[in-house]
């Protein structure tokens, strides 16, 4: 293994080591249905293309999106928004609220069983000059849920959904998010301020606080009905407007570097021992004399073995394949009906909304789903393969080496967790 306290003569031997177990770490298949993906993302982005927007990912500076060529976008919290927000008061206690100039004090948030007193309370917010935001809103829109579950199989990260509905006269205070931003607007009109300056990209962990941003150089912009707008992450804004708005924001951060590096770490840490163990048991002490031997040592012998296995054909792929099966597994599921008797006869086809990432070693396939994942025996192989790419198909024509009582088991547990369902 990478033994990072071995010698430098003996750490190519290692290396070749640890290319022998990569190579027995094979990728089976890709993410189930990218082209399905793709073109849901394609009818809430045209006439943008979803591989344009992905990759337009890479480049950092925000946009405003070409102009909707078709009502896919405003039909992404339904015909009637308002309304879709009204009944998702469920969500009632969880609301947040802002405003750069509010008349009162908010309402206290409480809970409601019912959405005509829900809208009331949603009325005063807005009397009062707060512009509402609507959290984890996906669980009452199939289609907000159908272009977030897209965006999660090509990105492999989770998907946010929030709704912002403010009345006219309220402004938002300067601020950036944490995490990337494509914005919907569905009513109304607002005006956009964006600072011009790059984003900082900045990351979404807790630091020390510093001053409030402040727009500077900026854009100014007005969105109606239908329009979009990409923002990277510490991407500084405000709005205002001047009449009811209702607006969709579907958050996401694509791959970083960090993560990639993370991803790399992870995996030869499954490889070596040695990266296991125990760094040092007495930390606080050494940060508060500030002696931290031997750690710099042992970081500066970590750094040289990572470069090493990150430069060894197949690894950089195997660490991401690793990283997708745990990333995708553990995306929040999909809710599914068991499943009626199933017979060599019936016939199953892919769950809408659906999709897997398959990786394997030598002995098992992983078949990562959003909420968990399936172990299979490499054995059953290409009756996976068939089981995900296939539309529809009758369990009596999966095939493979497997007799058909492995067939019914294999199409139960595929139902079971929501990847097929009968037609």
């Amino acid at each position: 293994m990478l033994r990072m306290d071995e010698p430098g003569g003996s750490r190519k031997g290692c290396l070749r080591r640890v290319c022998g177990i990569i190579g027995g770490i094979l990728k089976t298949g890709d993410p189930m249905r990218l082209p399905d993906a793709l073109e849901t993302l394609n009818r809430f982005l045209a006439p943008l293309s979803a591989q344009d927007f992905l990759q337009s990912l890479a480049d950092g500076p925000w946009r405003q999106l070409p102009k909707a060529a078709t009502t896919e976008r405003l039909s992404i919290l339904g015909i009637d928004p308002a309304q879709t927000l009204t009944d998702a008061y469920p969500l009632a206690t969880q609301l947040t609220f802002h405003s750069a100039n509010p008349t009162a004090a908010p309402p206290a948030l409480t809970a409601f069983t019912d959405a005509a007193a829900f809208r009331s309370h949603i009325r005063t917010f807005h009397e009062r000059r707060y512009s509402v935001r609507f959290p984890s809103l996906r669980p009452y829109s199939p289609r907000l849920d159908e272009a977030c579950r897209a965006l999660e199989a090509l990105l492999h990260k989770p998907v946010t959904a929030s709704a912002f509905w403010s009345h006219g006269g309220m402004k938002a205070p300067v601020h950036s998010d944490d995490h990337d931003l494509l914005v919907i607007q569905l009513v109304g009109r607002k005006r956009w301020f964006v600072a011009q300056s790059p984003s900082n990209l900045d990351n979404a962990w807790e630091r020390i606080p510093s001053s409030p941003p402040s727009l500077g150089e900026h854009a100014k912009f007005e969105v109606g009905p239908g329009d979009a707008v990409y923002l990277p992450r510490g991407t500084v804004h405000a709005v205002d407007g001047e009449e009811e708005s209702i607006h969709v924001s579907i958050g996401f951060t694509p791959l970083t570097v960090r993560e990639a590096l993370i991803a790399a770490i992870d995996h030869v840490s499954d490889l070596d021992r040695g990266w296991r163990v125990t760094a040092t048991p007495i930390l606080a002490q050494q940060l508060t004399t500030g002696r931290l031997d031997p750690l710099p040592d042992l970081l500066r012998r970590a750094a040289q073995a990572l470069q090493e296995a990150v430069a060894a054909p197949g690894f950089v792929d195997a660490a991401l394949q690793r990283r997708s099966a745990r990333a995708v597994g553990s995306l929040a599921g999909e809710t599914s009906e068991p499943s009626r008797r199933l017979t060599l006869d019936s016939e199953l086809r892919q769950r809408s909304r659906s999709f897997c990432h398959l990786s394997a070693n030598t002995e098992k396939i992983d078949v990562a789903y959003p909420g968990g994942h399936l172990y299979i025996h490499r054995g059953a192989e290409s009756s996976v393969l068939f089981m995900v790419n296939a539309a529809r198909f009758r369990i009596r024509d999966i095939p493979g080496d497997i007799d058909d009582e492995v067939r019914l088991s294999l199409a139960q547990r595929f139902c079971d967790v929501g990847l097929l369902e009968l037609t």
